[in-house]
């Protein structure tokens, strides 16, 4: 059951990641945006996954054990809070030089590096924080 668990995360995990950050390798080889498409990759999108893997959590644990609490099963979460700190201020710091094109970026067409940096680094970020809720998730879940 557990392993089934598992994979039912994983794939949801995925899904989740694929939808919201499609094929980011394309867009940086191809599209080369020099601009942050705000609707898309926002600084908010890590909670916006977070939440609708929560929701899937939740459904998943009404499945298997549905006399346990959500919340009491996600009780690890400052410690995911805790691990992605450093990340969370790379990816500050990278929306920063993805938000500002400098002259030279202008004149060069060059600012699709910080943005394809900082979109990278917000799919790593919200795959981290997903990683984090399910190993709390399964880890308690047996």
């Amino acid at each position: 059951m557990k392993d089934t668990i598992q994979t039912r995360c994983d794939s949801k995990r995925e899904e989740l990641i694929d939808k919201y950050f499609g094929n980011l390798v394309y867009e940086a080889a191809h599209l080369q945006p020099e601009v942050i498409d705000e609707s898309r990759y926002s600084m908010e999108l890590p909670a916006k996954v977070e939440a609708e893997y929560r929701s899937f959590l939740g459904e998943l644990l009404a499945e298997v054990a549905p006399d346990k609490n959500l919340d009491a099963i996600l009780d690890k979460h400052h410690l995911s809070v805790t691990f992605t700190e450093d990340d969370r201020q790379q990816l500050e710091a990278a929306y920063h030089d993805a938000k500002i094109i400098t002259l030279w970026e202008k004149l060069t067409k060059s600012n699709h590096d910080d943005v394809t940096y900082y979109k990278g680094l917000l799919k790593s970020y919200t795959e981290e924080l997903l990683k984090w809720m399910e190993i709390d998730f399964i880890e308690d879940v047996k």
